[in-house]
């Protein structure tokens, strides 16, 4: 009788695996008859386990498996970007591990400790972000627990050494006892001795402007005379055969860590000069493409969609007949808003879903993050009921936007010279039920509002475009936008 099988997911916290342990989670995935693994977007590990086996397959000592849909989360980190993105001064690879020792019990709330110069993985992308800060040793924390609204600053610095509890016990009033009111978890956690030793926060943060992954390839380590070599498969299915010969060349020139990023890509760090000609040697010998063109890299895509893939390889082509510029841009198709963390965002709305693949009738949306910045907590609607053949123009045209408002960011910082970086707050007006933005700024393409219209100017008729909420509905409000570094 032929088994029934479901897909688990490894979590290994932080995305960071020594070859070891991850040669252990590929033999037990061969031995279930996976010829493949998938990456997650939380930096974890996926494949199919027979079913009733998954209490018998211990992982390691530090590694936990769990079925896909069991609600466990992976503890999420930048780790992987030490000594190849920017990183704040006393922020090392050992402080991460350090931190991620200290967690030894399972999430339900999404964990995320990153830091915020570099810009490969999102930061507030988790329910508790814990964002390295300019002082040594010590973390801001921002809760994300409502998804239409902006991250919540907490009052205090949380010390490296308490972060694995402070996340624990958060999340005991969280999901235990059922709090996500931000004002009443500050007044739940005054009596807290871990609150009592948090250090008030003197400034904020500054957040990178936006995401230019670079992960992949055979490169030069910042400061280093060590290379770093960054995997990329566009359709997520990494061979179980090729990462073992990954694991046991590793092993075999003193690579302690492989390190995993929420692209779905796996990184190796440390590749000493002389060892270098082994990793050329398996790349070859393999007919791994290590250059992808800049239009295939920076997608996020559901897992296991092939018609996502399949649209994904369409826009890629058709970016390449155009001409397109797409550098420091990321994209995602996506059937729901659950995960923010791309710059554009192509949502399939199918009228007839009951047809499946036979649906011709399928069209399709396109946002963008708020001001561009992925890291944003809000996303303008741009377009809606595209075509297919319809979405190459329509996401130039975007592009076009995005380049403008870089240049004009880029004089306005010019104009401050070396002024103090703020927190700065502008007011909106935001549909309640879609949660779309007007931003006098944008006006509404949609509805044929230029740029430059206020609200009270709208007429009476008008109505969101996404949901068709009245405009007597809109709500005033303030989005945070993201403070830019001087150059």
């Amino acid at each position: 009788m032929r088994q029934n099988k479901h897909l688990c997911r490894i979590l290994n916290k932080g995305g960071v695996l020594s070859p070891a342990h991850l040669s252990l989670i590929l033999n037990i995935a061969e031995d279930a008859g996976n010829k493949h693994v998938y990456l997650g977007s939380r930096q974890d590990i996926l494949f199919n386990l027979p079913e009733g086996t998954l209490q018998n397959k211990p992982a390691g000592p530090e590694l936990s498996i769990h079925k896909r849909n069991s609600g466990v989360q992976n503890i999420v980190s930048s780790y992987v970007c030490v000594d190849i993105l920017s990183s704040t001064d006393w922020v090392h690879a050992g402080t991460y591990l350090h931190v991620l020792d200290r967690f030894t019990t399972n999430h339900r709330l999404r964990v995320n400790i990153v830091d915020p110069q570099q810009n490969l993985v999102p930061l507030f992308y988790g329910h508790l972000n814990f964002i390295a800060s300019e002082m040594p040793n010590y973390w801001h924390l921002f809760l994300n627990l409502e998804q239409d609204k902006d991250p919540c600053a907490w009052p205090g610095m949380i010390f490296t050494d308490d972060i694995a509890d402070f996340a624990r016990e958060m999340e005991e009033h969280i999901t235990g006892s059922g709090i996500t009111d931000y004002r009443t978890l500050v007044e739940v956690m005054k009596t807290s001795l871990l609150q009592q030793h948090t250090l008030e926060s003197s400034s904020g943060i500054k957040l990178p402007p936006g995401f230019f992954p670079d992960y992949e390839g055979l490169n030069k380590m910042e400061g280093k005379d060590q290379y770093w070599a960054g995997f990329y498969w566009r359709n997520n299915c990494y061979p179980v055969q090729f990462l073992k010969e990954v694991c046991q060349l590793c092993l075999n020139t003193n690579i302690g860590k492989i390190s995993f990023t929420p692209w779905k890509t796996f990184l190796i760090k440390d590749i000493g000069i002389k060892d270098k000609v082994y990793w050329d040697e398996l790349i070859g010998r393999h007919g791994i493409n290590m250059r992808h063109s800049s239009f295939e890299l920076n997608w996020h895509l559901p897992l296991l969609d092939r018609q996502a893939l399949e649209l994904k390889r369409y826009l890629v082509s058709e970016f390449d007949k155009v001409d397109i510029r797409v550098s420091g841009l990321s994209f995602a198709i996506q059937l729901n808003g659950n995960e923010r963390f791309t710059t554009i965002v192509i949502r399939p709305e199918g009228r007839l879903p009951v047809l499946g693949k036979f649906d011709f009738t399928r069209t399709y949306s396109i946002g963008h993050a708020y001001n561009f910045n992925p890291n944003a907590n809000h996303f303008i609607e741009y377009a809606t009921g595209l075509g297919k053949g319809e979405l190459p123009k329509a996401i130039s045209e975007l592009t076009k936007r995005y380049y403008s408002l870089l240049s004009l960011q880029s004089k306005t910082v010019q104009i401050r010279g070396k002024a103090k970086a703020e927190r700065n707050y502008r007011q909106v007006h935001l549909c309640p039920v879609c949660l779309t933005v007007y931003d006098v700024r944008y006006g509404d393409m949609l509805a044929g509002i230029p740029a430059g219209v206020l609200f009270d100017q709208l007429p009476d008729s008008y109505c969101c475009q996404v949901c068709e909420t009245p405009r007597s509905a809109f709500c005033e409000t303030e989005i945070l936008e993201p403070a830019f570094a001087n150059p």
